[in-house]
């Protein structure tokens, strides 16, 4: 984790606490005025790959309106696709909302929550003590070729098909996976909630500040390559 603020550079850009408040991993610089090329020029990371100057945040998960301390934060890149040697790196610039904090109920959430009895679309009732709670959510990875950013930053992306991206956005791109872990008291779970809502609000937003060539690099090697890489690119088992 970077910082907690009241900031989305994304939707409310120029606009410092117009935002719910949002918890930032990745640049070390970021705010309400950021932009992707901004990330590119400055701030370092608190991700394992020093290159990734990106920046990903997500609502603060709440007890009492007291901020629940994070355990890992981890964002997997990965090929949505069957052929993962057509994926190509986010385009400078590029920036996307995942998830919605106006999802009306869990049935409707397109996450999945766990703590170690399986996986649900709801904030489990208890947790084993000891074990984390997590939150996973895969975003889409097919765009459009054409547009960085949209008005609701989304509809320049949309899921594939049956491991194809339709023609309306038929450029494949790295498929993130957010894996958020949560440290717990005793496994208790009761009174959470996000500062955006309810549990079903969670959504995350990123924004490309990459060193771009670094991630032109990893999608060749890890991606189009088929490797299981690491968070410092490398795959011990297929180097």
């Amino acid at each position: 984790m970077t910082k907690r603020a009241n900031d989305d550079p994304i939707v409310f850009p120029g606009k410092p606490g117009a935002s719910h408040n949002h918890t930032f991993v990745g640049n070390t610089v970021i705010d309400a005025y950021s932009t992707p090329e901004s990330l590119v020029r400055t701030g370092v990371s608190s991700c394992e790959d020093k290159g990734d100057t990106a920046s990903y945040w997500f609502p603060t998960l709440l007890r009492g309106g007291q901020p629940v301390e994070v355990s890992t934060v981890t964002f997997y890149y990965k090929s949505g696709v069957k052929d993962y040697r057509t994926v190509r790196p986010f385009p400078p610039g590029f920036r996307l909302l995942v998830g919605d904090m106006r999802t009306p109920n869990a049935a409707a959430f397109g996450g999945e929550w766990s703590c170690g009895r399986g996986a649900s679309q709801e904030i489990p009732a208890s947790c084993p003590s000891g074990n984390v709670l997590v939150v996973r959510y895969k975003a889409p990875s097919c765009w459009d070729g054409v547009h960085l950013d949209t008005p609701d930053h989304k509809s320049h992306m949309t899921y594939p098909v049956d491991g194809l991206c339709p023609s309306s956005h038929p450029v494949a791109l790295p498929m993130l996976q957010s894996k958020i872990a949560y440290k717990l008291s005793g496994g208790r779970t009761d009174g959470l909630s996000y500062s955006s809502g309810a549990s079903y609000s969670f959504h995350y937003d990123f924004m490309n500040g990459w060193n771009q060539a670094r991630l032109v690099e990893l999608v060749k090697h890890c991606i189009n390559g088929g490797r299981q890489c690491n968070g410092y690119g490398v795959d011990k088992h297929k180097p």
